[in-house]
């Protein structure tokens, strides 16, 4: 399936499917909580239908298609995907993972046009398997395309990036995303929702059925509380154990770039959390802007981090303690 705010790059991108211009590697960069998978597997079905629809999307119904949907079609090998398309189901994908790709790829396709390989959050390769993929980028077997998905491109080999076709997406407009959100169950809230999951409407979506917004909030219940002197960093750290490391850094990057904006504006144009406007602006003069800023800039490189295989409870501890040391020392 692809969502409304995609079919302008369905059309583009299938033009190369119609002229017969695809390159060998893709590379589908964008925000996470887009629709970038979901894009993907389209496109792949639709690659290998025998009875495309008028309107050029796979028919759903010939023997390609139900294999397909299946997940046992002869020619088409998915990596780290699984029912909740938008995690992966490994922490690394590793250098076998990446052999059985190249072994995959390089035998003959059975009954489709293409073999065709879709690699999810392709960012979790470690180097050796990077190192491996490689190896099948420089000499890629006929009629075989790889396909890989990431929001975290940056992450990449430059040398695996620069041996794929990139096709970047962009988040929906704000009147788009509202609509769609509206379509799938009416609620008066959508708005801040929205604004909160950063306009990403399948994250909106989910922190609205599975109560990680409920989990967002008591987060920043956890950081009002921190920097008002009520909290304990050992406390907050326990209780934050069931949340994934990049999410609450996530969740601290729009704290840390919300309240700068706060200080610069008393009502400002864009919050990222609107929600916790009040408690933001409390903090206003109590902070050391200039420590705030080399906090965010901290946070990047724990988000580059929050993936690998750490201590959880020390570096949520860490990340806490650097937001608390942000605070003016009183004067003596």
């Amino acid at each position: 399936m692809i969502y409304p705010w995609q079919a302008e790059a369905w059309q583009q991108f299938l033009q190369y499917l119609i002229t017969d211009r695809l390159p060998h590697a893709i590379l589908l960069t964008g925000p996470s909580a887009i629709g970038k998978i979901e894009f993907c597997l389209a496109y792949m079905q639709r690659m290998n239908c025998m009875c495309p629809t008028q309107d050029d999307y796979a028919c759903g119904v010939c023997v390609n298609c139900r294999l397909f949907k299946a997940g046992t079609h002869p020619d088409v090998r998915m990596l780290n995907i699984d029912k909740d398309q938008d995690q992966p189901t490994a922490e690394q994908i590793k250098v076998d993972d990446i052999r059985d790709v190249n072994q995959f790829v390089s035998l003959s396709r059975q009954q489709a046009r293409y073999k065709l390989v879709c690699m999810n959050h392709a960012h979790l390769m470690n180097t050796n398997a990077a190192n491996a993929l490689l190896k099948t980028l420089e000499e890629p077997p006929a009629d075989s395309i790889l396909f890989l998905v990431s929001h975290r491109a940056e992450n990449l080999l430059a040398t695996i990036k620069s041996r794929c076709q990139i096709w970047k997406f962009c988040l929906p407009n704000k009147e788009q995303a509202l609509q769609w959100l509206q379509q799938q169950e009416n609620n008066s809230t959508w708005d801040t929702i929205l604004s909160v999951s950063g306009y990403r409407p399948l994250l909106a979506l989910d922190l609205h059925q599975t109560g990680l917004g409920e989990a967002r909030a008591r987060f920043y219940d956890h950081l009002s509380q921190l920097m008002r002197g009520t909290g304990k960093v050992t406390t907050i750290s326990t209780s934050l154990q069931n949340e994934t490391l990049e999410q609450l850094v996530a969740w601290q990057q729009g704290w840390c770039a919300d309240l700068i904006r706060c200080h610069y504006a008393k009502q400002p144009v864009t919050l990222e959390n609107p929600d916790i406007h009040r408690s933001l602006h409390s903090l206003v003069g109590r902070v050391d802007l200039g420590l705030l800023f080399d906090f965010l800039h901290k946070l990047a490189e724990l988000h580059r981090l929050s993936n690998a295989p750490l201590n959880r409870r020390l570096f949520i501890e860490d990340m806490l303690i650097r937001c608390r040391d942000t605070l003016k020392q009183p004067c003596h």
